[in-house]
């Protein structure tokens, strides 16, 4: 019966090749920083594929479509702004020179304003890796399931964040980066196939697709309230007010220098833009080919009008999404554990040798990985957690962050005022 079942054989030959290139790139680790940042040295290209790859969740793709085809040009230029983060970090990092040697955003912090700080800023970021993790698994559990109707998705879930977890434990950021890398260029690839295979499914010249689009209200700039000059301001203010990201600012720790992480991101500007690009060409192109559908219904529509070989390409690109996020997740959380917290526990005692750090890492990584997975299979709305954990870590991390970066050198009082107040905000507000 297998056999037979075309995404799942092409689901489960993706797997067993990221497990090959992961094992493949992975080799002992001399130091503690070599297992976490790869001693910097790793190219600008590959950077930039890892950067992509960690960004672009399980639910871009098929949370975007679904929102250009409803939403139309209010969505579109959504996303036009949304890339606006990579190039505000990439002109944050030129500041980072001081700070190229820190592992981690909580040792940056606690340089500056002292151990509590560094301890509250190192809790909030193993909450939010944990959440990020949690909600790719059950995005990669919900694509499996639209994917491949034959097998119950949580197998296939299962055995992907095993094998994530395995990678990531033994390769280190080496395993991480190089799967990420791998599911970059497969996700791009796909992606821009699928653009066109639904292009010649309209049947339809692009001059005539424009002049269809342009009659459509949802695609007029007149059309709608949200796309008034100042509600557009207001748009790019939010963005703006969200570009920090907590698995973005890592590959800054990652570069060799503040100028390689401003090319780092300026290059992953412009070829996410591209990819951004490709995602609202799909949510169009389902758009002049059935304007009418539900929301709920438009990936189901695609699932129906593809062939098989194409459904299980749909199911590897959003295991590639879903897969280099969590597994970069899971690093991030593993580095604030055997890092931050252990130096924290240690005080002055001394630091932990790097055996003892590398092992640690690794047996948080299985832990954490473990517990999103069971999170997710447990958890039936990932999206309040998710919502909570990027409410609380956000702003609380990011203000003393940013400040610290541009040269403002608080104490360790005011950033603990700093953090009350925010929690108490968020609490009202709440």
């Amino acid at each position: 019966m297998m056999l037979y079942n075309i995404p799942l054989l092409m689901v489960l030959v993706f797997l067993l090749l990221t497990l090959l290139v992961g094992f493949c790139a992975s080799q002992k680790a001399t130091s503690f920083r070599e297992y976490v940042v790869g001693n910097k040295r790793f190219s600008t290209v590959t950077l930039m594929a890892t950067l992509l790859a960690t960004c672009f969740g399980g639910g871009a793709l098929i949370t975007n479509v679904i929102r250009v085809h409803h939403n139309g040009l209010w969505w579109i230029i959504h996303m036009l702004f949304s890339t606006i983060n990579f190039w505000l970090i990439s002109r944050l990092s030129l500041h980072m020179g001081p700070f190229m040697q820190d592992l981690s955003i909580a040792d940056t912090i606690g340089k500056i304003y002292g151990k509590y700080p560094r301890l509250i800023t190192a809790l909030f970021c193993m909450a939010f890796y944990i959440i990020v993790a949690n909600m790719q698994i059950h995005a990669m559990s919900l694509a499996i399931k639209m994917c491949i109707d034959s097998i119950d998705p949580r197998m296939i879930t299962i055995l992907a964040t095993l094998i994530l977890i395995i990678y990531a434990t033994f390769g280190g950021i080496r395993s991480v980066t190089t799967t990420d890398v791998l599911q970059f260029i497969t996700l791009t690839i796909i992606i821009f196939l699928l653009a066109k295979l639904l292009f010649a499914k309209t049947d339809k010249p692009i001059l005539e697709i424009v002049s269809c689009l342009k009659k459509q209200e949802n695609f007029q700039l007149s059309s709608s309230y949200r796309l008034k000059p100042l509600s557009l301001f207001f748009l790019m203010l939010q963005n703006v007010a969200l570009s920090f990201d907590l698995l973005s600012i890592p590959k800054v720790y990652m570069s060799s220098s503040p100028i390689q992480a401003k090319k780092v991101f300026l290059y992953g500007n412009f070829f996410g833009m591209l990819i951004f690009f490709a995602i609202v060409l799909i949510g169009l192109f389902v758009f002049i080919i059935n304007p009418t559908l539900p929301e709920m219904e438009v990936w189901e529509y695609i699932m129906a009008n593809i062939s098989p070989t194409f459904k299980g390409c749909i199911a590897i690109v959003l295991l590639a999404m879903t897969m280099s996020t969590a597994d970069s997740s899971l690093h991030a959380c593993s580095i604030v554990v055997s890092h931050d917290m252990m130096e924290i526990i240690q005080g002055t005692k001394g630091s932990p040798s790097h055996a003892y750090q590398i092992r640690l890492a690794k047996l948080t990584v299985i832990a954490t990985g473990l517990l999103a997975m069971l999170l997710s299979l447990y958890y039936k709305n990932p999206l309040e957690l998710i919502i909570w954990g990027m409410a609380l870590s956000t702003p609380i991390i990011s203000a003393p962050f940013i400040l610290a970066i541009f040269g403002f050198r608080g104490t360790s009082r005011t950033a603990l005022i700093g953090y009350g107040h925010q929690c108490i905000s968020d609490f009202v507000l709440e």
